[in-house]
């Protein structure tokens, strides 16, 4: 009866754990905090058949229900949100889901139609005992998986945290946290411990899976917890920062009343550059050029070199002023009259509280690995909100779409999608073509500047 009391209570805790991690999961659409709850549904179905079979006795819906929650499930989905988190190439991460998906499905299959040998009382039945060599190699299987995606994912995050990377160092403890309860989970699995040590070991481990999800997200308030800068739309789970070729609808919703206009004090602004980085690309650097002709003068036209590179016509007027809206766009020799097939996109950042500088640096290597490798993109500009301290702006503008294609393909470009992804919580992406504007030319560079 002991046993029973105590699985009851370890029962009711896992179940609010669960309860708790389910709702941030779902308000934050994030990966790992999905696989995580998978694990603590499978950890308090394992413990709710412990409490009933203590009391009424274990039977083979019991048994089955508490090895395919606690035993297998468990583990596998705990191993694969810690991957979730920490893996920063895709690939991986892609890996990860699709053999846990895989393993999880023939697993489940085999576990239920296996037949189960012995004979099963108020006691807590060993898996040795009760099932066949295939259904306990799949269990082992998923065992040590689970114990080498943990400790590998804590290895690592303790190796980069000593070479201070900012982010390693946040997520030490949590991942610890995990590692952690992923040695509960199969220690009270194994048959090894008596039962009441057995009930604690996933009783506690529910806590700690909740508790490490906890230390890896922001803290919000509970009314505006999940919503973007204006508190309009929910915020969407993360879909590779934005690179795809259809923006997402944004759904309106009837409101009671008037919403009122934005803050006219929200403003963006171009983050200060460190002095040793160069302001415009080496190869933007305008020739010095002859004072401007007298009207009348003779003078043929000037070129520019640069991204705006083109004949900038300095000759004298001879005809009617052309003063409609996408002059100097759509002829070609007006300044920019390589620009009319200029195609652009905005991408709004909602980052996680507490990661705003680990993503500028990420953001500041972009863009200068952009200024340096991609002349035809023309404007690669991170901007930070005036007000809105955990959004970042990117405004891009390409010279036509194969650049922007070719810009989609840099090695850079992939790199900032892989590492900057776990500190974002959503992104929103709006593609433009280029309309009526006014491009200037880029600044030169004078020494002493």
């Amino acid at each position: 009866m002991v046993d029973a009391l105590l699985a009851l209570l370890a029962t009711l805790g896992a179940l609010a754990a669960t309860g708790l991690l389910v709702q941030r999961a779902y308000k934050d659409r994030l990966l790992y905090l999905i696989a995580w709850s998978f694990t603590q549904v499978g950890l308090t179905l394992g413990l709710l058949s412990m409490s009933l079979g203590f009391m009424m006795g274990f039977n083979g819906a019991f048994f089955r229900v508490m090895e395919l929650g606690a035993a297998l499930i468990g583990p596998v989905w705990l191993a694969l949100g810690m991957i979730e988190l920490i893996a920063r190439y895709v690939q991986v991460r892609f890996g990860a889901w699709l053999f846990t998906i895989s393993y999880t499905v023939v697993a489940i299959v085999i576990l239920i139609l296996d037949p189960l040998k012995g004979s099963l009382g108020k006691s807590l039945p060993k898996p040795s005992a009760t099932y066949d060599a295939l259904p306990l190699l799949l269990i082992d299987g998923s065992h040590v998986v689970a114990v080498l995606a943990l400790a590998g994912c804590t290895g690592v995050t303790a190796w980069l945290a000593s070479k201070r990377d900012q982010e390693a160092a946040e997520l030490l403890i949590p991942v610890a946290l995990v590692a952690l309860a992923g040695v509960l989970v199969v220690s009270g699995t194994r048959g090894f411990l008596p039962a009441p040590l057995a009930v604690i070991a996933l009783g506690a481990a529910a806590g700690l899976v909740w508790y490490g999800a906890m230390r890896t997200i922001p803290v919000y308030d509970e009314d505006a917890e999940g919503y973007d800068e204006y508190g309009d739309e929910p915020a969407t789970g993360y879909e590779e920062q934005g690179y795809s070729k259809a923006a997402k609808a944004a759904k309106a919703e009837p409101v009671p009343a008037p919403t009122p206009p934005p803050d006219p004090r929200r403003e963006l602004r171009f983050p200060e550059p460190a002095s040793e980085e160069l302001r415009y690309p080496e190869n933007t650097s305008i020739p010095e050029q002859p004072a401007y002709p007298a009207h009348g003068d003779p003078a043929g036209p000037t070129t520019v070199d640069g991204p705006l590179a083109g004949p900038l016509d300095r000759s004298p007027l001879s005809g009617p002023l052309d003063r409609s809206p996408l002059a100097g766009l759509a002829k070609p020799g007006a300044l920019g009259g390589d620009l009319a097939n200029a195609c652009g996109q905005i991408t709004v950042y909602t980052l996680l509280d507490g990661r705003e500088d680990a993503f500028d640096r990420l953001a500041a290597d972009l863009v200068k690995a952009a200024l340096a490798t991609e002349p035809e993109t023309l404007v690669f500009a991170c901007h930070e909100v005036v007000g809105g301290p955990t959004q970042r702006i990117f405004y891009q503008l390409f010279r036509d779409q194969a650049a922007f294609a070719a810009h989609r393909r840099q090695p850079h470009l992939q790199r900032f999608l892989g590492e900057s992804r776990t500190h974002v919580i959503a992104t929103n992406v709006i593609e433009l073509k280029l309309g009526p504007a006014k491009v200037p030319l880029p600044a030169p560079e004078f020494p002493g500047r």
